[in-house]
């Protein structure tokens, strides 16, 4: 078992700079990474706010590759998924970025002797997650950490070496999920370009096959119930437009220990919080053959007008969720009303147009769920391993220093 000693031994914390909304531009070069950035242990930089010029005052502000960043404000523990002291690497090579107020950077002391890949795996655990959310001060849904909180965290004092090894073994697992994740990227752009190209950017003859509807003309609402109680997973949508196990969203069971006034949702079938869609949080089932969502959600499944396939893609359109913003109703808390499907105009095509996009897209969707189905593994490879190696249950051989 290793000795530990507190992180601010071996790192400091840098602090965002306070950018102000009058230094942002639309089509800057150089993205300003905020706490909304921090997204499932990385960086996402696909809804950044962007300075142009940025002077040399900036540099210590700078992200570079593999730099290890963590919010300083979020929720607490109850939330994970914002909860503050969210960690999260710098994968993306070839990009200058700067840091903004509220996110960290974490560096180290002495790069002789602390391995700063080995801190990510240490600080990005579910357990340091937890107690760096709930040592935080503020509300539940405002919560704040500073770097000296931060810094009095317990590390594991080992050997240059030893940590070395520790990364040597870890490392590659992330970067063959990454190496997934890009295939799955391009399998989804290539489905996506098809979807455009047969439905979307296509010119129609004034009296063609296709027919001029609304989605609401082509949707049935489904208010199935879980009357006996069957053991179903209980889902959430999150706001990624993905379904999640609720365990994997929230710290603590939030539903009933009683589900049967719990929602069925099938595979196929699209469920959504009213009081979240505005925010992406819709999706079509495709994670598990049933589940349970609160009933407070809507689920719906398609008409015999369109297949499952068709209205997948139909809902990844940007202008889909331009959409349900506007014409979601409310001033201080928006609601999604299913009748607003009504507002949403759709041009069917024939069954048989539908029919052959699915036979191209299906042996893509497969790929990619068998390449999600391969990460599934490794990151539960990766977090088995992780405690054991940080606590020296499982020891390392390493050679002499």
């Amino acid at each position: 078992m290793y000795q530990y000693e507190q992180l601010g031994k071996v790192a400091k914390i840098q602090n965002g700079y306070a950018f102000k909304s009058a230094d942002f531009c639309v089509n800057g070069e150089y993205p300003i990474i905020k706490i909304k950035n921090i997204i499932d242990s990385k960086i996402d930089l696909s809804n950044c706010d962007y300075i142009e010029y940025p002077d040399e005052s900036l540099n210590q502000f700078k992200i570079k590759y593999n730099d290890i960043l963590i919010s300083m404000t979020g929720s607490k523990a109850s939330q994970p998924n914002s909860a503050v002291g969210k960690i999260g690497r710098m994968r993306i090579k070839d990009k200058i970025c700067f840091l903004n107020q509220r996110v960290g950077k974490i560096e180290v002391l002495d790069e002789k002797k602390t391995n700063l890949q080995f801190l990510y795996y240490f600080l990005n655990r579910k357990e340091i997650n937890i107690l760096l959310a709930n040592t935080a001060s503020g509300s539940a849904n405002q919560a704040n950490i500073s770097a000296s909180q931060i810094l009095k965290l317990d590390v594991p004092m080992v050997s240059k070496s030893t940590q070395d090894k520790i990364v040597s073994i870890l490392y590659p697992i992330d970067c063959k999920i990454e190496k997934n994740n890009e295939e799955i990227s391009i399998w989804k752009e290539i489905v996506y370009d098809l979807y455009n190209e047969r439905f979307i950017n296509v010119r129609r003859e004034p009296d063609s096959e296709w027919v001029k509807s609304t989605v609401y003309d082509n949707i049935q609402e489904v208010k199935e119930k879980n009357i006996v109680e069957n053991n179903y997973p209980v889902l959430s949508v999150v706001k990624e437009g993905e379904f999640k196990a609720s365990e994997d969203v929230f710290t603590k069971q939030v539903y009933s220990k009683s589900t049967k006034n719990y929602k069925i949702v099938r595979r196929n079938q699209v469920a959504y919080n009213p009081a979240r869609a505005n925010i992406g949080s819709i999706a079509m089932l495709k994670e598990y053959d049933v589940g349970l969502v609160s009933p407070i959600y809507t689920v719906f499944k398609m008409k015999d007008t369109i297949t499952p396939t068709f209205f997948y893609y139909y809902m990844k359109q940007p202008i889909f969720q331009e959409m349900i913003k506007h014409h979601a109703i409310g001033t201080t808390r928006q609601n999604f009303p299913f009748e607003a499907f009504k507002m949403f105009p759709m041009v069917v095509p024939p069954m048989e147009l539908q029919l052959k996009f699915e036979e191209i897209a299906k042996p893509i969707e497969e790929k990619i769920a068998k390449l999600k189905e391969e990460n599934e593994v490794l990151a539960e490879i990766r977090d088995t391993l992780l405690p054991k190696l940080m606590s020296g249950e499982l020891p390392v051989e390493v050679g002499e220093n």
